[in-house]
């Protein structure tokens, strides 16, 4: 409760109502204007929203409690940067960043990105490796994946079955992959 969140890559606010549902007041952002007038038009309880560059975020440092991209990282030129604002603007010690990706390691991601036109087509997935890599260098680090989705229709009725399987048995290849770090 009262803890600030910064959502970096805001779009239209949808796990930003999720954060302020959870206590977190929220201050969301996004490179698109389109977006955060989306987010605004929402009236989400103990959020606001403004328009930054994820790269160059206009906050002090230390300015937040936990900061959060939830598949924000695949669709920034340089991800490295954008963590590293994300780091500057949370505080230290007791931060934490929180980080949702899409895994390179699923075949549903990896199919998404054969659509030339495909807003996946030019994003840079990582595997849960790759972050736990990445993400590590910035203190104590913990990574999953979740998303286990099977390939057929008729089988859709087995996915939360699926999915704690897979999460239990850490599988690699959840569609989801979720990075914490303890700053």
């Amino acid at each position: 409760q009262g803890m600030k969140l910064l959502e970096v890559g805001c779009g239209t606010g949808h796990w930003s109502e999720f954060f302020s549902d959870c206590g977190f007041e929220v201050t969301g952002v996004d490179v698109s204007e389109r977006m955060i007038k989306v987010a605004q038009s929402k009236n989400i309880a103990n959020a606001s929203f403004q328009i930054a560059d994820s790269h160059s975020l206009p906050f002090a440092d230390n300015s937040f409690d936990v900061t959060a991209a939830i598949t924000t990282l695949e669709f920034a030129g340089n991800a490295e940067l954008v963590l590293q604002e994300m780091v500057r603007c949370t505080r230290k010690p007791s931060g934490r960043l929180l980080i949702g990706v899409l895994n390179a390691l699923a075949r549903l991601n990896r199919n998404r990105q054969q659509t030339p036109e495909s807003l996946y087509a030019k994003a840079r997935l990582f595997s849960p490796d790759q972050l736990k890599k990445l993400l590590s260098k910035y203190g104590k680090t913990k990574v999953c994946t979740a998303g286990f989705i099977l390939g057929q229709k008729r089988l859709l009725p087995l996915s939360p079955f699926i999915d704690t399987v897979g999460r239990f048995l850490h599988l690699p290849y959840g569609v989801f992959i979720a990075g914490q770090v303890r700053l």
